[in-house]
């Protein structure tokens, strides 16, 4: 800032010695040469003017120049406008009070080496480049950073253009550059248009518009801000009070991002607290927001939000919100996550949110407290409604080297199984309720890859589950006949109601384990295992399955023989959760056969045997 002031007062000193030694010589150019000495010997800065000078002084005492340029002593800062300009009141100066009508600044480019080069470089960097002991100094410098622009910063340094008093300033098309120690580019901010009217110290509202670019670096559109608002100082307090303030944010997201602000900012500790509310697309949000420069957390969060939505990135800072941006533009799950972004976010949040859609579950009534710093994200607790039942957990992404890891404990209670089926588009239809409970760790440079690596326990109960399209009672009662060698002559329910249904599930490498995998019917109890493939969801089951003479009682053909009452027999179940249940799975009745056939065998041997054994007893 203190830089700008420069330029700015280059025109201001003009104008006064003009106003002195007008009278004297009409020498646009000795007055420059004037100007320029009492810089240099004052502040050692080095003025030139390339292009023409001219004063006047009616309306008012006007000065204007082009091809300005001004090199800042021990800054290694190099300022250059196309043209400025400036005005000030005639009537004070003949009291030898200056009252500035207007600064007018046009094409200035501002170029800075950076004070800390390396700790600037690595802020710029992107640093999914880097390897993870790159990755440890970079943390590292960017924390030396902080501390140093913290130690560096002052109330007057936002003050001072206030100071000036001026009645209007204008500033554009503005380049502020940081370079480093070789003259290459760091970083590059555009200001495409900027005024401010009524200057003062003094309290009164000071209106203020502007334009701002922030280049991507890439092909990609830049990212534009728009904001209009008023604001007043306090310089006793050292506040800046923020009436108003309404940005628009474009290129940043697919919808652009409307915010309304408003609060006060410390100009001594650089740090703002601030009312906000703030929309794009069906988003729509509000709350307060601390912004601390120089803290960790830089951003303090407390919202209540419609709906989640990556363009809340925004808060974060440009960088976060434009790299998320492009990667949720970058087809698959097999593109690298945003771990760039994410390593720039320093955000502490609470947030309350109505809805949030996770591919095809809505989640409603969402409270969740989330920490991300140095790319690890904990969410702690996270609770909301899921398909009519309350689910809590919590999770922690730690992307903070190439390799991210997730871990995640939690919980759904009373589950609406129908509702969830309906949800995943799957080829059935069910009823009942379902409790899972899970603790799950995985690695991976992509969302695919860290989803396919989930590993651990998850279990899985249920209350009174019906499935449509699967009438498993017909199927025993099928097999039983079978083995009977009798026609069935009832009906039968097309659908299968469980007393109860159950697994323990290990999930690894994409596949979950069901084992044990039990159920219980009116007269049939199953108990077995199987594996369902996440990506394909394809299922295979193996059951066991025990029948009760109560099966007998849905038709005489299935009444269970006491020659194999205590068989278990054989189910076996094969499918896609996408195609129609009713041909899962089928009774292995070929086994019964054999088994039975096996056990007659075995009967006759032993009553062969007993005849045998009562002939020789009688015998003797």
């Amino acid at each position: 800032m203190r830089v700008i002031l420069w330029i700015l007062a280059v025109p201001v000193i003009l104008i006064v010695l003009g106003a002195v030694l007008i009278p004297l010589f009409l020498d646009e150019k000795a007055l420059v040469d004037i100007v320029a000495k009492q810089l240099k010997d004052e502040s050692g800065a080095v003025l030139r003017v390339d292009g023409d000078a001219s004063l006047s002084l009616f309306p008012k005492v006007a000065l204007a120049a082009s091809d300005v340029s001004l090199e800042v002593p021990e800054s290694n800062t190099q300022i250059v406008a196309k043209s400025l300009s400036a005005g000030v009141a005639l009537m004070p100066l003949l009291s030898s009070s200056v009252e500035i009508d207007s600064i007018q600044v046009q094409g200035l480019t501002v170029t800075s080496e950076a004070a800390n080069e390396e700790a600037a470089k690595a802020e710029a960097t992107d640093t999914s480049t880097l390897s993870n002991a790159e990755l440890e100094k970079f943390y590292a410098l960017r924390a030396q950073a902080r501390v140093k622009a913290q130690a560096e910063a002052a109330a007057t340094v936002l003050a001072a253009p206030l100071a000036l008093e001026v009645g209007e300033l204008s500033l554009s098309n503005i380049r502020l550059i940081t370079v480093d120690s070789a003259g290459v580019a760091i970083s590059e901010l555009q200001l495409r248009q900027l005024t401010a009217s009524d200057l003062n110290l003094d309290g009164r509202v000071v209106p203020l518009t502007g334009d701002i670019i922030i280049p991507s670096g890439t092909d990609a559109p830049p990212m534009e801000i728009t904001l209009a608002g008023e604001f007043r100082t306090d310089l006793d307090a050292e506040t800046l009070n923020l009436d108003s303030l309404n940005v628009r944010v474009t290129g940043a997201t697919p919808d652009a991002i409307t915010l309304g602000l408003s609060g006060d900012f410390s100009l001594d500790t650089q740090v703002a607290d601030l009312s906000i509310e703030l929309q794009t697309g069906d988003l729509k949000g509000s709350g307060t927001l601390r912004y601390a420069s120089f803290e960790s957390p830089q951003i303090d969060a407390d919202l209540a939000l419609t709906e989640l939505n990556p363009a809340l990135l925004i808060l974060a800072g440009p960088d976060a919100s434009a790299e998320v941006a492009q990667d949720t533009a970058s087809a698959g799950g097999d593109a690298p996550l945003p771990l760039n972004a994410l390593r720039m976010i320093d955000t502490r949040a609470k947030l309350r949110i109505d809805t949030v859609v996770l591919d095809a579950h809505k989640l409603s009534n969402v409270s969740a407290a989330l920490r991300m710093v140095d790319g690890v994200a904990t969410l702690d607790p996270v609770s909301a409604q899921v398909h009519g039942g309350d689910i809590n957990f919590s999770a922690v992404f730690n992307g903070r080297y190439n390799v991210a890891t997730l871990a995640t404990e939690g919980g759904v209670e009373a589950l609406d199984v129908a509702q969830a089926v309906s949800a995943m588009e799957l080829g059935m239809e069910a009823q009942g309720a379902a409790n899972l409970e899970w603790s799950l760790s995985g690695s991976g440079a992509s969302s695919n890859a860290l989803t396919q690596s989930l590993t651990g326990p998850i279990s899985f109960t249920t209350e009174d589950i019906t499935l449509a399209g699967i009438g498993m009672e017909q199927m025993f009662c099928k097999g039983v006949a079978l083995v009977n060698q009798e026609a069935l002559s009832a009906e039968f329910p097309a659908d299968t109601r469980f007393e109860a249904l159950e697994a323990e599930i290990m999930l690894a490498d994409g596949v979950a384990t069901l084992s044990p995998l039990t159920a219980q019917l009116a007269a049939v109890g199953l108990n077995g295992n199987g594996t369902l493939d996440l990506a394909s969801q394809n299922l295979r089951a193996s059951f066991r399955a025990q029948l009760s003479a109560a099966l007998g009682e849905l038709d005489p053909a299935c009444r269970i023989n006491e020659r194999y009452s205590d068989l278990r027999w054989p189910v076996e179940c094969k499918g896609n959760l996408a195609d129609d249940p009713a041909g899962w799975c089928g009774v292995n009745t070929s086994e019964i056969v054999k088994d039975l056939a096996e056990g007659e065998l075995k009967r006759k041997a032993s009553d062969e045997a007993g005849k045998l054994f009562n002939k020789l007893f009688r015998r003797d």
